[in-house]
């Protein structure tokens, strides 16, 4: 590989074939911990909800499905750099014939869009699980019980594209992609227990952010900001903010794996 090569399409899937495809059986116990994961908590509300026909039963799955989301995207994120977690593993990943941006790339869009996708897959597969399952015991509420309709997420009632519908996936995607983010960037710092080094950070820079906020709000009484009383001008501040902070924090892990070394200091 030429030193001056920062990116080679060809070298590039070479790469992708080799982690994405060498790797299926990896690939293939994560998704069915993720299906099973979904399975056990929907088919759990399933039967212990006998009302599927009011609007609180829908409303609980959704919230079922961000959880999971939000929960699965950290664990996945995580394991981003799994494979630098030993001497060894530094070695082998660093002597890749490939760019550092190359293997970031393969590794991004494998636990970014590949998980998204992925629990896309996982959850269709656990909700059907559920309909079955909620079918067999409650009999008499078999027509009601019917999978979850993704469609809210771009549709409205009326069956026609829903601004407000279309605002909420945008905070909902926003927001996923800045807590994965945060994950990546920790996976590239401490290869080595990152759910727990992450989460301490995460709750000490929150604890951090609540006392400055609190100082603000005593020193100077408060936030007075006509945006803050707009809800579509909140809506894409909240979505500018979530995507600005995931790109920041991707493009800082990006920079970290390209210092990485072979003896980890951290």
């Amino acid at each position: 590989m030429e030193n001056n090569q920062f990116f080679n399409l060809r070298r590039f899937g070479m790469l992708c074939r080799m982690e994405w495809i060498g790797a299926w059986k990896m690939h293939l116990r994560r998704f069915v911990a993720c299906y099973a994961g979904l399975a056990f908590v929907l088919v759990g509300y399933g039967l212990g909800d006998s009302n599927p026909s009011l609007p609180a039963y829908e409303h609980n799955l959704r919230f079922l499905v961000h959880a999971g989301l939000f929960v699965m995207g950290a664990f996945f994120a995580s394991c981003f750099m799994e494979c630098m977690k030993t001497k060894e593993g530094r070695i082998a990943y660093l002597m890749l014939p490939a760019s550092a941006f190359e293997k970031y790339l393969s590794r991004w869009l494998l636990f970014t869009v590949g998980f998204v996708l992925m629990y896309i897959l996982a959850f269709e597969l656990a909700d059907w699980t559920r309909v079955v399952v909620s079918k067999m015991y409650y009999s008499d509420l078999a027509e009601q019980i019917k999978p979850l309709d993704l469609s809210c997420y771009i549709y409205g009632a009326d069956g026609n594209v829903s601004t407000w519908s279309l605002q909420r996936t945008g905070i909902l995607i926003a927001m996923c992609c800045f807590v994965q983010s945060l994950f990546v960037l920790g996976s590239s710092i401490w290869p080595k227990k990152t759910i727990g080094k992450t989460l301490i950070a995460i709750v000490l820079i929150c604890l951090a952010n609540i006392q400055l906020g609190h100082f603000i709000c005593k020193e100077w009484g408060g936030f007075h900001n006509p945006i803050l009383n707009d809800n579509d001008a909140m809506t894409y501040l909240v979505m500018t903010i979530g995507a600005v902070f995931a790109v920041f924090n991707w493009t800082l892990a990006y920079f970290r794996f390209k210092e990485s070394e072979i003896i980890n200091r951290w």
